[in-house]
């Protein structure tokens, strides 16, 4: 055993000792303390107490854990159900194009591929071949960003299917501010809360 490593065992142990974590089996247990008793008495003597009847879990659109599945099977289903419309077209929409982008790249993947396969002059064949590559990565591509939107939608249907049953201000809203600015111009912003 090289020195520095036994001059740190050393001195591990004489900390060790003086904190009470390797204590002797022959030492008063009185003073070795390693285990704090906890009483959950006093945790709670600063709450208030409930004053709402109202149960939020009662008032959810729907169970989150369906919403969830529902956005599985079907991305925008969940939001459907939590009454999203804007946020359920959106992720719909987006899946669809993404689907639809992911079977015409691998349908023209495809085609490449056999016309690949049937092409005799080398040039042609690298070319064809170079084609079926980038329909190929794009297939990839489009097909990611699909599993990529039902994630986002899963996971949104969630967290809005918890957050239905709590009070919020209306859904959708549309809201237009205009105000000036210091140097003598205005600003205007649109927003949509959804």
């Amino acid at each position: 055993m090289g020195k520095p490593l036994l001059i740190s065992m050393i001195l591990l142990m004489s900390v060790l000792s003086r904190t009470g974590w390797a204590a002797d089996s022959e030492s008063d247990s009185a003073q070795v303390v390693d285990t704090v008793l906890f009483d959950g008495q006093d945790l709670l003597q600063h709450a208030s107490a409930v004053t709402s009847d109202i149960d939020f879990e009662k008032r959810m659109y729907q169970n989150p854990t369906v919403g969830l599945f529902k956005s599985m099977v079907i991305p925008g289903w969940g939001q459907l159900g939590n009454r999203r419309y804007l946020k359920a077209i959106l992720f719909a929409g987006l899946d669809a194009w993404f689907i639809s982008s992911a079977i015409r790249y691998g349908g023209q993947a495809s085609d490449y591929y056999d016309q690949y396969e049937s092409a005799i002059d080398l040039v042609d064949r690298r070319e064809l071949y170079n084609l079926y590559l980038d329909r190929k990565d794009s297939r990839n591509k489009y097909t990611w960003f699909a599993v990529i939107v039902t994630f986002v939608s899963m996971f949104d249907a969630y967290v809005d299917a918890h957050l239905s049953g709590y009070p919020h201000k209306a859904d959708d809203e549309l809201t237009l501010e205009v105000r000036p600015m210091e140097d003598g111009g205005f600003v205007a912003s649109l927003s949509l809360d959804f």
